[in-house]
Order: structure tokens, then C-alpha cells, then sequence
């Protein structure tokens, strides 16, 4: 026979305990995100959300009231209707489009946390790779927080993420954009002190803004970002992780990951024989995975010969953004292959110059478009002569082998060779639409023209008291700021209608603005 009494006795204490588990959960969860500016329990007060997108297309930026965050409900706003419009939170080529859109809901929960403050909606391109994750996605998060004067306590979320390699991605500080916190949905984002998870309680925001209105330097983008912006951006870093004791007091901290700081270490320092302050300090950052220089000690002597100061980098073992700033703050020309460090340049002084050491049969401009916005010189400096030219076997066959492409030796070392390989081109690649051989060009080491090389730095050390007394934009009109081949970058960020200098269009023949190596 049952007996009830006991059974019911039993249920309520099992019922109390987890009720008692419940709230130790819920004050757990609330310790989380404790704030003064959280409110409201049964939420009297909130208003139904209200929406405002402008743009079209890739370019709809929408602002929100009362946008709120947990992680039951996700990202959601409260109306009776569907008010919200799919905006674009990536900056990159349209292949990597994100639209998204919050969810609607037709009320809020009972309970809600409140923080008067914006919230800024993002998405992040290829964020293991620090120029992608710079200029395709904090640079056109930065610029849409200056353009609605964000406040050191804005807020972020980020909601999207393309081509992410989670065991390559860096741990970032991006603190000196905000106090607030960078919300994530998976934990495995969490990478510094600034990311977290949402709570299991909605937490309410007084406005939100998402996307960025597809903006970046890049021709792919709709809008383009201010020149000011990154000037901004340069001085905000300084100020906050350098000037004024802040850099001792960075590399003081505890840092999580050995990487932050493991540039510091490596940097070689080789002065000529008389320096001062006025010396030409020269940096010049070595690649050791890929497109490597396998003559940069022919290059490193012959450069401080001429007096001149070098800093040689290696940024392969890991490097802090703070670091790679302090480490480039006083550089005035930056050499290094093409690639991922070149973007480095935008923490050197307006007008310095950074070069491109391309290899023989492959170069592009994507970097051009970023320093003609950002107001640094730039140049690909390419090697035409076969003497540059590396036969990098261990390349070639990855290559190869990602095709699925099967050569025999002989053909192997035609492919290697000192002429470019139509043939094998068209017998292996045509119409495949493979990287193919660029790629291998692409990533291939390779050598540079010394003497060449030396002679244009020389010329463009020569030039700097006339770069002094002119803008960036007429060093441009001069054909005094990129080259050989920028007429579209030029188009874009200098000259054309919608320009990162003012946005004011330039009668000028953008294709005939270019520096040709001599």
C-alpha cells in the first residue's frame, strides 16, 4: 500500500530544492552582466521596438529601440508586426553577404535587464587573417561608431562570421573601442576579457544598429570609409595601449597567450655607423611559411650601407595588435612580401610608404586601395628578371596537390622554370577555374632586386621634403602615391565620386597617376 503523506512530503522537497537550484542559477546568471543601468522586473516601462533602415541592397543599415539579447530567444525585437528589414552585417565582396535580420517577438519575457546605451550589430571576414579582420571587418565596425558617436559604454554583437578558422584566430584586444562587452553566441568566441554569452535573461538595449552599410576601401563595397576614420582609428590605438605609460602598463598584464607578445622578442635592430634622430628607420618583415625572401640579408646590409636604420620583423610568431603598433609607430618605409603584413602600414604616420615585394609572375593591388584611404604610399615592387625567381618545389606540389593535379618531373621542372608555363597552364588549368598556377606564384618564394630596390628607397627618402609640404591627395595628382598599377584604387578612394578624401569627384586621369618602376 502507498503511502501518500511520504510521497507528498518527498515531492515538496524535491520541489523546493529545485526551486532553490532555480534561483542560485538565476542570481548566477544575472552576476554575469551586473550593471547600474539595468532596471526593470515585469517590464512596465519598455516600449514596443521601433525600426529605421536606410540604403538598398548590400548597403540597408537599420537602427532599432529596445533590441534584446538572451540565449533562449537569441537576437529579438517586440512589435505586433514585422517591422524588421534584412540588413547587410558583412564588408567584404559579395560572395560573403550576410542579410540578418533580428527575430520578432509580440511581447517581451517577464523579466528583462535594461541598458540605456547602443548596441552595435556586426559581422566579421576571415577573422584569423589580421588584414581581412581589419580592414573587412574593425575598421567598418570603428567607422559606423564614429558616424553615430558612439560612447566608451556602446555595446557589440556580433551575429555573423565567413570563412572563420577558429584554431588560427588570434585573441584581439579590441578594448579601445568600448567599455561595454562584445556578445557572442558560441563560447568557443570567447577569446578575451571583453567577449561573453548571452544570459539566460533578455538583456534590453536602448538602440541598436546593424550592419555597416557594406562599407570598406575595397572596389567590392558600396560605401567607402572616411579617410578621418583611420586617422582616428591610429590615434585612438595609441592613445590607449602606448602614449602616455599605457604601454608599460599593457605589457605588464597577464597575457593569456604567449603569441600577444612574441614580436617584441624577435625584432632585430641593425644601426649603420652615424644615427641620430633624424635617421630613416626602415622595417622590413620577413615571411617564414610563405613567400619568403630568401636574399633579405643582401637586402638588410645594403640598406644600412646607406645609413639607414632597419627593423627586421617576424610577425609569424604572433603579434598583439597593440604590439604591431608600437612596433611600427616610428617606421617611415615598410618592406615586406605581399600579403597580410602590408596592412601593418596603417600604424605609421600619414604619407610614409609601404612596398610590396611581389614575386615574378604574380601581383595585385588589393593593398593599394587600402593606403590610398588610409593616406600612406604604396607601391608593388616586382622583379621581372628571372635572377628573382625561386623554383620552390614544396609550394608547387601543395598546389598541385589541392588541384588534383598530377605533372610528371620533366614537365614539373618546365612548370618551375624561368619562363611563365602557357603550356602546362592550358593543358592542366584551362577552364577549370583553379587557382592553379597564381596561386603558386602567389605563395612561392622569391628574391629581390637589391639594387634596384635600394636606388627607389633612396628616391623616395629624396622626395620627403617635398611630400612634407604636399597633401596626400596632391601627391596623388603628381603621381607621387602608388603604383605601377592603382588607376582603380585611385578611382575609388582619391579621385572618383564618393572618394574616402571627402567624397568630392577629382577631374583627374586616375589611370595616368601611376609610378612606374624605372
Amino acid at each position: 500500500m502507498i503511502n501518500v503523506g511520504r510521497v507528498t512530503q518527498k515531492t515538496l522537497f524535491l520541489l523546493i530544492i529545485v526551486l532553490f537550484l532555480g534561483i542560485l542559477l538565476l542570481l548566477f546568471d544575472v552576476s554575469d552582466w551586473t550593471t547600474d543601468d539595468w532596471t526593470t522586473d515585469g517590464h512596465p516601462t519598455l516600449e514596443e521596438s521601433k525600426s529605421k533602415c536606410r540604403g538598398e541592397g548590400r548597403a540597408v543599415i537599420c537602427e532599432y529601440t529596445n533590441f534584446c539579447v538572451d540565449s533562449k530567444r537569441g537576437a529579438y525585437i517586440v512589435n505586433r508586426n514585422d517591422i524588421s528589414k534584412p540588413a547587410n552585417v558583412m564588408n567584404a565582396d559579395e560572395s560573403a553577404d550576410g542579410l540578418w535580420k533580428p527575430e520578432v517577438k509580440s511581447s517581451y519575457p517577464w523579466k528583462v535587464q535594461y541598458i540605456n546605451e547602443t548596441l552595435f550589430v556586426y559581422g566579421l571576414y576571415s577573422p584569423f587573417h589580421f588584414s581581412h579582420w581589419m580592414f573587412n571587418g574593425l575598421l567598418p565596425l570603428y567607422s559606423v561608431m564614429r558616424s553615430y558617436n558612439a560612447t566608451r559604454d556602446a555595446w557589440l554583437l556580433r551575429v555573423h562570421m565567413v570563412n572563420h578558422q577558429r584554431h588560427r584566430t588570434f585573441p584581439e584586444d579590441i578594448s579601445f573601442l568600448t567599455d561595454g562587452k562584445d556578445i557572442v553566441f558560441n563560447r568557443a568566441d570567447i577569446l578575451t576579457d571583453m567577449q561573453v554569452v548571452p544570459s539566460t535573461t533578455s538583456i534590453c538595449f536602448a538602440k541598436a544598429v546593424v550592419g555597416a552599410g557594406n562599407r570598406c576601401s575595397l572596389n567590392y563595397c558600396e560605401n567607402n570609409i572616411p579617410t578621418e576614420h583611420y586617422q582616428q582609428l591610429r590615434k585612438d590605438i595609441f592613445s590607449y595601449y602606448i602614449h602616455n605609460g599605457q604601454w608599460e602598463r599593457y605589457i605588464q598584464q597577464n597575457h593569456k597567450d604567449e603569441r600577444e607578445l612574441a614580436c617584441l622578442d624577435t625584432t632585430k635592430i641593425y644601426t649603420p655607423t652615424f644615427s641620430n634622430d633624424t635617421t630613416v628607420i626602415i622595417a622590413i618583415l620577413q615571411r617564414y611559411h610563405s613567400r619568403h625572401i630568401l636574399n633579405a640579408d643582401k637586402l638588410i646590409d645594403a640598406l644600412v650601407k646607406q645609413n639607414y636604420i632597419v627593423k627586421f620583423l617576424n610577425f609569424d610568431v604572433g603579434c598583439s595588435l597593440p604590439a604591431t603598433a608600437k612596433l611600427l609607430e616610428d617606421v617611415d618605409i615598410l618592406i615586406t612580401p605581399h600579403g597580410n603584413g602590408l596592412g601593418d602600414g596603417i600604424f605609421m604616420a600619414p604619407k610614409t610608404t609601404v612596398i610590396s615585394i611581389d614575386s615574378r609572375f604574380y601581383s595585385e593591388p588589393w593593398f593599394a586601395h587600402i593606403h590610398t584611404a588610409a593616406g600612406r604610399r604604396f607601391y608593388n615592387f616586382q622583379c621581372d628578371s628571372s635572377d628573382c625567381q625561386v623554383a620552390d618545389f614544396e609550394t608547387a606540389k601543395n598546389q598541385l596537390q589541392v588541384d588534383g593535379v598530377e605533372m610528371s618531373y620533366y614537365e614539373l621542372m618546365e612548370y618551375l622554370g624561368p619562363e611563365y608555363p602557357y603550356r602546362l597552364i592550358d593543358k592542366y588549368y584551362l577552364g577549370k577555374g583553379k587557382w592553379g598556377y597564381s596561386g603558386y606564384a602567389k605563395e612561392a618564394m622569391r628574391r629581390v632586386d637589391v639594387e634596384k630596390l635600394v636606388k627607389f628607397v633612396k628616391e623616395i627618402v629624396d622626395e620627403w621634403p617635398m611630400v612634407q609640404k604636399k597633401s596626400f591627395v596632391e601627391l596623388c595628382e603628381m603621381g607621387k602615391c602608388c603604383g605601377p598599377d592603382c588607376g582603380v584604387a585611385l578611382k575609388r578612394n582619391v579621385f572618383g565620386k564618393g572618394n574616402a578624401w571627402g567624397g568630392v569627384e577629382r577631374p583627374i586621369d586616375a589611370e595616368a597617376a601611376n609610378w612606374k618602376a624605372g
